[in-house]
C-alpha cells in the first residue's frame, strides 16, 4: 500500500510516495521536498472543475492519423480519458502530415489519397471540445538507413544524396568530432538513428522558420509546440556537437578564434546555446505574428540529473544547449514542457523524477509548466503517481502530458507499484488507460490508483493565458551599409532609460532577431555590434500588446552611431 503525503511548496502542493518496501528512496525524494515546506495544505489536484492543462502525445510513429477513421479513433480516445489537448506530431523527420507543405509525405505510412490528417484531426477535435497543437519535432530530419524517395526531402538536398555527403555551404547537418561508436555512426553525423540539422546554419533556421510560418497560416491551429529545438546528445557524456563547417564559420567570425572550437570552450558553448535561444524566439514570434491567440510551447530536455542549484550543470544547457530556463523566466514562449521520462518502478528513475518535480515546483516561472510524463514506459499504477506528483508541481496555472496517446503504458514485472505488490503487471489496452484517469480503476474495475480521487474526474478546459493581453513583441533585421545581414549583434529595447524584453537578445547568421514579452510603449532600438560598435535607432517604434512589430534597421560606419530606421 503506498502512503501519500502532500506537502506545501510556495502555496501549492507537491507529492510524494512512500513505499513500504521502497523506504529509503522514498524518504530520500520526502527529505529533498522539506526543505521547501513553507505549509501543510489540502489536496491541490482536485480535478473535478479546475481548468488544468491535460494534454496527450499524439506522436505520429505509433498514431496512425492516414485515414477518416483513423483520425476519428484518436480524437475518440482523447475524449474517453478527457483530454482538452492534443499535440499532434504533424511534422516527424522532414516530412508532413498535412497538405500543401514544402515537405513530403512520411514514408512508408498509409495515407489516403487526397486526405488531409490534419485538417480532419482539427475539425473532429473541435466538435469534441479538444484543442489541437501542431507539434513540429524540426532537429532531427531523417531515420531510415535508406534514404528518402522524394527528391525534395531537405535529407537529399542538404543532407546525404546518393549515398554521399552533400558539401560546402548545402549542408545543414550537424556533427560530432567523438570517432563513430557508442550510438554514432557516419563520420559523427548520424545520432542513433537520426540525423539533424544544425541550427547555426543561417539557411537551416531560415528553413525552419518558413516551414512553421505556412503551417500556421494554412491551418487555423489553437496552438504550436516547438519540438527537438536542440542540439542532439553527442556519445560519452561529451559536448562535441555542432560542428557544421557554415556554423564554425560564424563562430570564428565573430570571436576572431582559428582552428575548430574545443567543446568545452565556454564562448562555443555560449554561442551554440544562443543559436537555439535565437531561433526558439524567432519561430515562435514568426508564428504569433500570424496569429497573436496562437499558445506557443516548447518541448524542454529534461535528460539527467535535475539542476542543482542552477541549470549550468544541466544536460539542457550543457551539451544540447537549450537554455529553457531562462525562456521560463523570460516568457520566450508561453508554456515550457519538461519532458521528465522516467520509470517510477525503478528506484533511479523515481528518484531522478522527484528531483525533477521538486525542482520544477520551486522554480517559480514567468510562464506555465506542462510536465511531460512518460507514460510509454510506465505501468497504469506508476503513470498514475507520477501524474499526481506533477500535477501539484506544475501548479494551477500548468498540469501534464502524457507520451503517448498511442504508447500509453507498458507491462512491468515483479511491479512494486501494482496491488498487491510485485504482481505481473500487463500491457494494458488504451480504454484501461482512460479508464484509469478518469475512475482510477481498469475497464475490469482493477484498482490502478489506491485511496485516490479520480485524476480526471469530468472534462475541464485548459487555463486561460492572461499574460498574452499584457505583452507584445518584436521582430526585426539588422542590415549593414550593404544591405547584407549584421550577424550577433546584442540588441535592447530601451523607453527613456527603461528596458523591456529578454537581455539577451541577439541578430542571428540571417541578420534577424527576436524580441518577446515586451511591455507596451514606444521604444528607441539599442545596438552593439560584435566588433563592439553601438548604435541607437533614428525612430521609436510602438509595441502594443498581442501584436508583433517588425523593423528593418540599418547600421552604417558612415554613420557611427545611427541605426537607420527602413
Amino acid at each position: 500500500m503506498a502512503h501519500y503525503h502532500r506537502i506545501s511548496v510556495r502555496g501549492r502542493s507537491t507529492l510524494s510516495g512512500l513505499l513500504n518496501d521502497r523506504l529509503p528512496r522514498w524518504l530520500t525524494g520526502l527529505l529533498a521536498v522539506t526543505l521547501a515546506v513553507c505549509a501543510v495544505s489540502a489536496p491541490s489536484y482536485a480535478q473535478d472543475a479546475v481548468p488544468r492543462w491535460r494534454a496527450a502525445f499524439v506522436d505520429t510513429f505509433n498514431s496512425r492519423v492516414g485515414s477518416p477513421e483513423d483520425v476519428s479513433l484518436v480524437v475518440s480516445r482523447a475524449a474517453a480519458m478527457h483530454a482538452n489537448v492534443l499535440y499532434v506530431q504533424v511534422r516527424r523527420r522532414g516530412d508532413a502530415f498535412y497538405l500543401d507543405s514544402g515537405e513530403p509525405a512520411p514514408e512508408n505510412v498509409a495515407i489516403d489519397p487526397g486526405f488531409d490528417p490534419l485538417g480532419d484531426i482539427i475539425a473532429k477535435a473541435r466538435t469534441a471540445g479538444i484543442e489541437v497543437h501542431a507539434l513540429v519535432t524540426l532537429g532531427p530530419v531523417w531515420h531510415l538507413s535508406t534514404a528518402p524517395s522524394d527528391p525534395r526531402h531537405v535529407f537529399i538536398r542538404h543532407g546525404f544524396n546518393g549515398g554521399r555527403l552533400v558539401e560546402g555551404a548545402e549542408n545543414w547537418l550537424t556533427r560530432t568530432l567523438q570517432p563513430d561508436g557508442n550510438g554514432t555512426s557516419m563520420e559523427g553525423y548520424r545520432f542513433g538513428n537520426d540525423y539533424w540539422l544544425d541550427f547555426g546554419h543561417p539557411a537551416a533556421a531560415t528553413y525552419v522558420v518558413d516551414l512553421v510560418t505556412a503551417l500556421v497560416q494554412r491551418y487555423p491551429v489553437d496552438g504550436l509546440r516547438i519540438d527537438a529545438l536542440h542540439y542532439p546528445e553527442a556519445p560519452s557524456g561529451s559536448a562535441s556537437i555542432g560542428y557544421n563547417a557554415v556554423s564554425v564559420a560564424r563562430f570564428r567570425a565573430r570571436t576572431g578564434q582559428t582552428g575548430l572550437p574545443g567543446q568545452d570552450d565556454a564562448a562555443w558553448s555560449d554561442w551554440r546555446r544562443e543559436q537555439i535561444s535565437a531561433l526558439t524566439r524567432r519561430v515562435a514570434l514568426a508564428a504569433l505574428a500570424v496569429r497573436p491567440s496562437l499558445v506557443v510551447s516548447v518541448s524542454a530536455n529534461a535528460s539527467g540529473a535535475p539542476p542543482q542549484g542552477d541549470s549550468r550543470g544541466t544536460v539542457a544547457y550543457g551539451r544540447v544547449f537549450q537554455d529553457w530556463f531562462r525562456w521560463a523566466a523570460d516568457g520566450s514562449v508561453d508554456v515550457i514542457v519538461p519532458q521528465v521520462y522516467r520509470q517510477e518502478h525503478v528506484t533511479s528513475g523515481a528518484d531522478e523524477f522527484t528531483g525533477w518535480l521538486t525542482w520544477l515546483a520551486t522554480a517559480q516561472p514567468a510562464r506555465p509548466f506542462v510536465i511531460g510524463l512518460g507514460a510509454y514506459q510506465n505501468s497504469l499504477e506508476g503513470t498514475m503517481r507520477q501524474a499526481r506528483g506533477a500535477l501539484d508541481a506544475a501548479g494551477p496555472s500548468g498540469g501534464i502530458t502524457f507520451f503517448s496517446l498511442a504508447a500509453n503504458n507498458a507491462p512491468v514485472v515483479n511491479n512494486p507499484l501494482s496491488q498487491p505488490v510485485g504482481r505481473d503487471t500487463p500491457q494494458r489496452p488504451v480504454e484501461d488507460f482512460a479508464s484509469a484517469l478518469r475512475t482510477g480503476r481498469t475497464t475490469s474495475g482493477q484498482v490502478v490508483d489506491p485511496g485516490q480521487p479520480p485524476l480526471f474526474l469530468v472534462p475541464v478546459p485548459r487555463p486561460a493565458t492572461p499574460w498574452k493581453d499584457t505583452v507584445g513583441h518584436v521582430l526585426g533585421t539588422l542590415e549593414d551599409g550593404t544591405g547584407a545581414p549584421v550577424d550577433g549583434a546584442q540588441v535592447r529595447l530601451d523607453a527613456a532609460g527603461r528596458t523591456s524584453g529578454p537581455s539577451d537578445v541577439v541578430s542571428d547568421g540571417s541578420g534577424v532577431f527576436a524580441a518577446p514579452a515586451v511591455a507596451p510603449g514606444a521604444y528607441r532600438l539599442q545596438v552593439v555590434t560584435a566588433s563592439g560598435s553601438a548604435f541607437t535607432s533614428d525612430c521609436t517604434i510602438e509595441v502594443g500588446a498581442r501584436n508583433v512589430t517588425r523593423i528593418t534597421l540599418a547600421v552604417d560606419a558612415a554613420r557611427p552611431g545611427v541605426a537607420i530606421c527602413r
